[in-house]
């Protein structure tokens, strides 16, 4: 089954009722998942999970929740596209039961939030997309981070910059300037895309920084990856980031990037896999998942601004029926739920075996 996010995708207005939407009407959100499928043998208590924050993954949550609620059809699952940021405070106000985040739970966040865990579910990425008269669609450009940083720093202003014709021989970029479009809420990609701007540029770092929500020296914001890619779509010259799931289902063009080997790697399942696959074989890679996976990776295939996905779960529930139905839920999502019919077709790696030991100890923690 395909979802069609350009149906489904939710309007960046809804943000700001989130909380009163979930609080009082949670089968109204979007991507609520209906069916009249029979139920598994497997009891599990009635009621509403909701899941809110991550653009990026609202993609995989959607189709998640559709195939769950068929298995169980008492089970309710509502997801909403809200960012990583709204995710992650709301899982932890307990406004929310599940929040989505792009983001690991930092030592600043773990700080502020205690009592969350972060729960690793998937694989993805974040993606340079652009719109530039007279390239065609289906060509990956040759960029590379230092690059990217100094346009969204705004010291490269214009398609016709030589640098261009440099990485992209044989391609004629245009006298235009470039239309810089970024996120404008707090957000996991944002936090994945300033992260490999920080690994590789000292101004970068030093000026803006790794943050779901920068001071951005230039562009114009946007609410969620939806109004991102509308954005870039309907502006000659525009520039921007999102994951692939947002590339595959639009169709985007996204550029080849540069990465710690030396190697101009476009971002795909296969890509997003070989970097996690690189970290975890360096060795001493933290069973708490807090570590970013985004550039410092080896591999030739990798691509360099790759992460994993997350669920923020509070560790303690008020109640036992709802810790029943997270742990049912999740279990689903890592077992069955990573079928390549879910992950890969929605643009998501599945998570490499070998952390599943972990990530069921952090699932353990919920109680």
């Amino acid at each position: 089954m395909r979802f069609n996010l350009k149906k489904i995708g939710l309007k960046k207005s809804l943000a700001s009722l989130a909380v009163l939407s979930i609080l009082l009407a949670p089968l109204a959100l979007s991507g609520c998942a209906k069916s009249k499928a029979p139920a598994t043998k497997a009891s599990v208590p009635s009621g509403t999970i909701t899941i809110s924050g991550s653009t990026m993954l609202y993609p995989l949550n959607s189709v998640w929740a559709v195939a769950y609620h068929k298995l169980h059809p008492s089970v309710t699952v509502s997801v909403a596209s809200t960012g990583s940021g709204f995710g992650i405070s709301n899982a932890a106000d307990g406004n929310i039961t599940i929040g989505a985040s792009d983001a690991y739970l930092t030592k600043s966040f773990r700080k502020r939030y205690p009592d969350l865990v972060n729960v690793p579910v998937a694989l993805d990425d974040a993606q340079v997309i652009y719109n530039i008269p007279g390239i065609p669609s289906n060509i990956n450009l040759k960029m590379t981070p230092k690059l990217v940083a100094d346009i969204y720093l705004g010291k490269i202003k214009n398609w016709d910059n030589p640098i261009f014709k440099k990485l992209n021989p044989g391609y004629k970029f245009p006298n235009l300037h470039i239309f810089v479009v970024h996120r404008a809420d707090a957000s996991g990609t944002t936090f994945d895309f300033t992260s490999l701007l920080t690994d590789t540029s000292k101004t970068w770092a030093n000026k803006v920084g790794r943050s779901l929500s920068p001071s951005w020296p230039v562009g114009s914001g946007y609410l969620g990856s939806d109004a991102v890619v509308a954005a870039v779509k309907s502006t000659k010259g525009g520039i921007g980031y999102v994951g692939l799931g947002w590339i595959i289902e639009y169709h985007l063009s996204s550029s080849a990037m540069l990465n710690k080997a030396g190697n101009y790697v476009i971002g795909s399942v296969k890509t997003i896999a070989a970097a996690a696959n690189s970290a975890l074989k360096a060795g001493g890679f933290p069973t708490d998942f807090d570590k970013s996976i985004v550039w410092n990776v080896s591999a030739k295939d990798a691509y360099p601004d790759s992460n994993f996905e997350f669920w923020m779960i509070m560790k303690k529930q008020k109640n036992p029926n709802t810790a029943k139905r997270i742990k049912d839920l999740v279990n689903w999502a890592l077992g069955p739920g990573q079928a390549a019919k879910y992950t890969v077709k929605t643009g998501f790696a599945p998570l490499p075996v070998s952390v599943m030991g972990n990530v069921k100890k952090l699932l353990a923690k919920v109680k």
